[in-house]
């Protein structure tokens, strides 16, 4: 009895042990008693379930897009249909014209990474194709002027011999052969570079009186292109650029087609000081036009007038098309873009409205616009304007026009009657203010054509310019 005590406490004891462990099992298997978890899991269930919703939600994990816009107009309009739910890069500034624009290395990186890229269309980034292609992007273009009906080019423009008709380039001799029938420029050669007299205006009959049979002039070129000098006598021409002479592309006799012109020589120039000299056998004088012949003087245009947003109605099929890329581009944010068109497009049509009030205060016979820049087509054709003429010409890429181009527009201004001539951001003034002074009328201050203005000025936003251009062209057209 004494040995078998001790082994029963100890059974005990051991027996004791393995119940309570069975009893603690439930707890610590809650697979063995459903009935008790179903009861308890759900109140952890609400604070479980947000921090597990963004793991499942797209955008919390794709990266903003990379967007790339080619001008500061179109740019706004995609800021605004877009927020801040993108990463937008806009390649031609505030106040810069796109027509004009020189692609930096930089621009090639941004266009290697973007997903979407915004252009205008109807060749009006003649630059782009070359540098899409060279980034080797692999974006998506967007053409936002599809589905706008386009104007042809000088639907309401009223042009005339010498007006800048762009048609020289199909004939230079032709057009050049007109002009040995206007007015002519005296010019008195110089015997060394150094006294050289400027001979600035293509499209512009000069008269070169040399001395002894030579004589040198000098032309300031600023940009690339084959440029031809027609010469109303056969005498020797040589250019020269600095110390360096230029070796002609063609040198032409002309027997027939203009009698005026005897000879033609054509070289290909790139931009700075040239040295024409004249001689040794050159005679007392020499007649000379001097036309670009391989350039088409800078705004070089297709058929259709590119400039769509001077409508804001255009505007607003711009806008479905940036919210149609985007939604299909980044369809967790649809939503969102669908919102911000339609608020953006509501603000437009107020702006057309508002354009309709102002306009109605011109009296039809004064909606008249004389421009350096054929920038309004759509704009006149909205609100009723009649584009009276532009200095083509005078805007920032090419040379200004001729004398005789110069005095044509003066003298239709002048029978127009209208008060007010308008120049743009994106241009030296210098020449509409010559123009202004010649006609005897106001030159108002300049619109916003091409581009948006500086950051904080009136014009730094779409409908900012729009405003501020239109209150500019009805001051300037009901002034007495």
């Amino acid at each position: 009895m004494s040995r078998s005590r001790p082994l029963f406490l100890v059974l005990f004891v051991v027996l004791a042990m393995l119940l309570a462990a069975c009893g603690a099992a439930p707890s610590a298997q809650p697979t063995t008693a459903p009935a008790a978890p179903a009861t308890e899991v759900p109140a952890t269930e609400p604070t479980e379930a947000p921090t597990a919703e963004p793991t499942e939600e797209p955008v919390a994990d794709v990266p903003p897009l990379n967007v790339v816009a080619t001008y500061s107009i179109l740019g706004d309009l995609v800021e605004h249909v877009a927020g801040d739910l993108i990463n937008l890069t806009t390649l031609v500034g505030y106040d810069g014209d796109p027509h004009v624009y020189e692609p930096t290395p930089r621009d090639s990186v941004t266009l290697a990474q973007a997903d979407l890229l915004f252009e205008n269309g109807l060749e009006f980034e003649l630059w782009l194709d070359a540098l899409f292609e060279a980034s080797g992007s692999q974006a998506t273009r967007v053409v936002v002027s599809e589905g706008i009906t386009p104007l042809p080019f000088d639907w309401d423009h009223h042009d005339h011999d010498h007006d800048h008709d762009h048609d020289h380039h199909k004939d230079p001799l032709a057009h050049a052969c007109k002009h040995f029938e206007d007015e002519p420029t005296a010019v008195t050669a110089g015997t060394s570079m150094a006294d050289a007299e400027a001979i600035p205006d293509d499209h512009t009959l000069y008269v070169v009186s040399l001395s002894d049979g030579a004589g040198m002039v000098s032309l300031s070129y600023d940009e690339e292109g084959d440029v031809s000098f027609f010469l109303g006598s056969a005498v020797s021409l040589t250019l020269s650029l600095g110390t360096s002479e230029l070796e002609p592309e063609a040198v032409e006799l002309i027997s027939e087609g203009c009698d005026a012109i005897a000879l033609v020589y054509t070289f290909e120039l790139e931009p700075g000081d040239y040295t024409l000299s004249f001689g040794p056998d050159a005679g007392e004088q020499v007649a000379l036009v001097w036309e670009e012949v391989g350039h088409d003087h800078g705004h070089h245009h297709g058929e259709f007038d590119p400039h769509v947003w001077q409508d804001p109605n255009n505007a607003i099929i711009m806008v479905e098309a940036i919210r149609d890329a985007l939604m299909l581009a980044d369809a967790p944010n649809a939503e969102v873009y669908a919102q911000n068109a339609a608020a953006y497009i509501v603000e437009l049509e107020e702006l057309d409205r508002f354009i309709v009030a102002e306009v109605a205060r011109i009296p039809m016979a004064q909606r008249q616009l004389v421009t350096n820049h054929d920038t309004f087509g759509y704009f006149a054709a909205r609100y009723g304007f009649e584009v009276l003429g532009t200095a083509l010409g005078a805007t920032t890429e090419a040379a200004d026009p001729a004398a005789g181009a110069i005095a044509e527009l003066v003298q239709q201004i002048q029978a127009a009657g209208v008060p007010a001539i308008f120049t743009e951001n994106t241009s030296n003034p210098a020449l509409m203010e010559t123009i202004a002074r010649e006609a005897g009328v106001s030159l108002a201050p300049p619109l916003y054509t091409d581009a948006l203005g500086a950051p904080g000025s009136p014009g730094a936003t779409y409908i900012g310019m729009v405003r501020v251009n239109v209150t500019t062209i009805v001051e300037a057209l009901t002034q007495e």
